[in-house]
């Protein structure tokens, strides 16, 4: 029993110790000022950011070069030139006029050479038929042509003239002067242009024969041509041969064709 109590006393003591120490220790801070601060301080362990720990993963990413990532989108952006490549393409451009004007220019002169070539051949074989002509007697090709037959001669003197579909133009040369095939006859008779045509001079003729054995000097030939019977007329100068204005040969000396219909007599 005196145990018991013993010990009951010590547990008493001791709690009373420690309530005084507690007072002892919280007395101060009770009775320090109010406006004074109060501070107080804690430590924490560092941490890594997050962000930083991305930036780190995006960084580290390996890309592949096989990799398939669903493929890369075509745009289709039309190309612009630049002002050096402008300029470059102007001027081959102009280039390339000039050398077209350049051609153009050679084949003009070309061609008005060859055309004062052949007029200067026209007009030779012009003046050597007047000439010829002119005589008792001339040569057309393989045809004496009697002296006297002004008829005749007024259309032998304009061979190497043009061809055109009606009349006659007759400017005093050959190399700018044209007929139709009636225009000569027209023109070699002292008729105005268009004065006459096949079917009318057919008309006209006579003693008619389909023989060319039986025409004569200065006869006039006709021919079917273009659905006309007659479409053509011809002057005739001995041994088959005529005189004729025909498209594509103008006033020439040439033989009768196939296409004879008949001739007669003026």
């Amino acid at each position: 029993m005196m145990m018991k109590a013993r010990k009951s006393i010590a547990i008493l003591a001791a709690a009373i110790a420690a309530t005084t120490m507690s007072a002892a220790l919280v007395a101060p801070a009770a009775g320090a000022s109010e406006s004074e601060p109060v501070t107080s301080s804690r430590s924490f362990k560092g941490q890594q950011s997050r962000s930083a720990d991305l930036l780190k993963e995006s960084t580290s990413v390996e890309v592949k070069d096989n990799a398939n990532y669903g493929g890369i989108e075509s745009l289709n952006v039309p190309k612009t030139e630049s002002k050096a490549e402008k300029e470059a393409k102007a001027k081959a451009e102009a280039e390339k006029k000039a050398q077209e004007e350049a051609a153009k220019q050679a084949a003009a002169e070309e061609a008005a050479a060859q055309s004062a070539s052949r007029s200067s051949e026209r007009t030779s074989t012009s003046e050597s038929t007047s000439t010829s002509t002119s005589s008792s007697t001339a040569d057309a090709g393989s045809v004496t042509v009697p002296a006297g037959s002004d008829f005749v001669k007024r259309a032998l003197a304009v061979i190497g003239s043009g061809y055109q579909p009606s009349g006659y133009v007759w400017t005093g040369s050959t190399s700018t002067s044209s007929f139709t095939c009636s225009g000569l006859v027209d023109f070699a008779l002292g008729y105005p242009s268009n004065s006459n045509w096949p079917e009318k001079y057919y008309a006209m003729v006579s003693n008619k024969t389909t023989d060319i054995s039986q025409l004569k000097y200065g006869d006039l030939v006709f021919f079917h041509y273009a659905g006309r019977s007659p479409g053509h007329v011809g002057i005739y100068l001995g041994n088959g041969m005529m005189v004729d204005s025909a498209p594509g040969g103008g006033v020439q000396v040439r033989g009768i064709g196939s296409s004879f219909m008949g001739g007669g007599t003026l």
